[in-house]
């Protein structure tokens, strides 16, 4: 059993890392939709872009009242928007509302399947609940891109945790080789 609190109180410490990176990536991502996502005409484009922008000034201030009001506004324009679909599931997370949190970063997969920002949420939410789910969304980011080192120590953590230790072994070999950091991070228990 102590075993187990150790791995949550990792997983807490690198879900933390990701939580910060989140609003980064959203900031990145909005500079260059996907092309998979229907454009409105140039003007909503450009109207877009600017409640885009505005949401995540506000989300850097965590003025999430606001913020969710300019990504609502997005939708109203153009409803498979990603960026603002992705950027509402991270005020829902970051609010405490993780049904929520899960049917944007599901709604900003359908409009870009690939779009890794919305995977490593979307895990991060399942693996209490649906760890094998978790998993198979930490795969699916690795497949996506192979050097997804954070993506491989969550699902070591994970695979540990319900005693796939081969597989834990292995991604988490793979994790510390691709970030030589990850290696603080003990999964195993020690025998």
């Amino acid at each position: 059993m102590k075993h187990a609190k150790k791995n949550h109180a990792i997983s807490a410490a690198v879900l933390a890392v990701i939580a910060a990176a989140a609003v980064a990536c959203s900031a990145v991502a909005a500079s260059s939709p996907p092309s998979t996502v229907s454009s409105p005409s140039p003007n909503g484009r450009s109207q877009v872009s600017s409640l885009l922008q505005a949401g995540l000034a506000q989300a850097n201030k965590e003025n999430w009242a606001a913020a969710r009001t300019n990504f609502q506004g997005v939708l109203a324009i153009s409803p498979l928007n990603v960026y603002a679909n992705y950027d509402l599931g991270v005020i829902a997370q970051n609010t405490g509302d993780s049904d929520a949190a899960l049917t944007y970063y599901n709604k900003a997969l359908v409009s870009s399947p690939e779009y890794t920002p919305a995977m490593y949420n979307k895990a991060i939410l399942l693996e209490s609940s649906e760890p094998k789910q978790a998993i198979a969304v930490y795969q699916k980011i690795v497949s996506i891109d192979a050097k997804a080192s954070t993506a491989y120590l969550r699902m070591a953590l994970l695979q540990s945790e319900i005693g796939d230790i081969a597989a834990a072994k292995a991604n988490d070999a793979k994790a510390v080789s691709l970030n030589p950091a990850f290696s603080k991070y003990k999964i195993l228990p020690k025998h």
